[in-house]
């Protein structure tokens, strides 16, 4: 099946005029006579049916729409790298493959890290990283797609092996000029009447936070879903909501004041961060053994003291 995808040099192009502020010093970056950069971009807005930059005398800036497309164009042009590097890794002939998938959190946050000591400890071992929601992930390694998966949903599912390697937390994050904002803490009953932008169901975010505040008998009101923790950001510094992501996907901007963390006196907010596979094979057995390693290794995780997951590897 055939599927249009936009030019990756024409997003790349975009991301770059949204790093860079203008079209000008983007064209300078990417060596581009200045002219062809904005025929380019001005194709690609006919090509999506959207409007992506405001232009002005200062420079250029992107429209919401255009926002959300650069924030999409990253994860594409994320994949395209990391099946660059995979072919790359196949063309020479590696030792061993190792096939993983993360959910979003995971594959932002904490993966780089734990990707670079897997690096250390096998170097000889390529890896191929895919990125979804948990319900993507525990498909994928389910399907046999991936050895492994690394998710952050609340339950992995009965059909696959798994271990619980650290553990996370999601955090309610308010504009500095929501009324939330100068509360020392709301209730779970105030988050259940107050539409929320959220995560999309599936995700590991949006089942952490359903199954908690059904267990404390609320349901949640969404105002916005989207699969993009950077989209959703955005729309709470626009002031569009009380927007429930993971902490650390929230760190910089508590740290820059954009947003302000608001504590919910009586909701767990906390979640496993968990290791997945089907097969006990000799590679999948590694991969485990190798992740715990990297995530216990982890200042940002706090590894359970007891867990009602399955035995460490060697117990395989």
């Amino acid at each position: 099946m055939r599927i249009n995808v936009p030019d990756l040099d024409d997003l790349y192009l975009l991301v770059t005029i949204a790093r860079t502020g203008s079209i000008g010093q983007a064209s300078t970056e990417l060596m581009l006579a200045q002219p062809s950069a904005s025929r380019r971009v001005a194709a690609l807005e006919r090509a999506l049916k959207v409007s992506l930059l405001h232009r002005g005398a200062r420079g250029s800036t992107l429209t919401p729409a255009g926002r959300v497309v650069v924030d999409w164009a990253l994860t594409l042009l994320r994949a395209a790298e990391d099946f660059r590097h995979s072919v790359d890794a196949l063309s020479r002939q590696r030792n061993s493959s190792l096939r993983a998938a993360a959910s979003m959190t995971i594959a932002e946050h904490y993966a780089p890290s734990w990707l670079a000591q897997l690096r250390y400890e096998s170097p000889d071992t390529a890896v191929s990283l895919s990125v979804g929601n948990s319900s993507d992930v525990m498909d994928l390694v389910e399907s046999g797609q991936v050895e492994v998966g690394l998710i952050e949903a609340p339950q992995a599912r009965p059909s696959l092996r798994h271990h619980q390697i650290g553990l996370d937390r999601l955090a309610v994050a308010v504009s500095p000029s929501h009324p939330w904002s100068a509360q020392p803490m709301i209730a779970a009953a105030d988050l259940a009447k107050t539409p929320l932008l959220v995560r999309e169901l599936g995700s590991g975010t949006r089942d952490t936070l359903d199954r908690a505040m059904s267990s404390a008998g609320y349901q949640v009101k969404p105002s916005l879903e989207l699969a993009s923790n950077t989209a959703l950001k955005s729309a709470a510094i626009a002031g569009m909501g009380p927007v429930v992501l993971a902490a650390i996907a929230l760190a910089d901007d508590f740290e820059s004041g954009a947003l302000v963390e608001v504590e919910v006196s009586d909701l767990a907010l906390s979640r496993p961060l968990t290791i997945v596979w089907k097969e006990a094979t000799s590679l999948a057995q590694e991969a485990v053994g190798l992740f715990l390693k990297a995530a216990r290794n982890d200042r940002r995780t706090r590894p359970p003291a007891t867990s009602n997951s399955e035995m460490p590897p060697n117990d395989l």
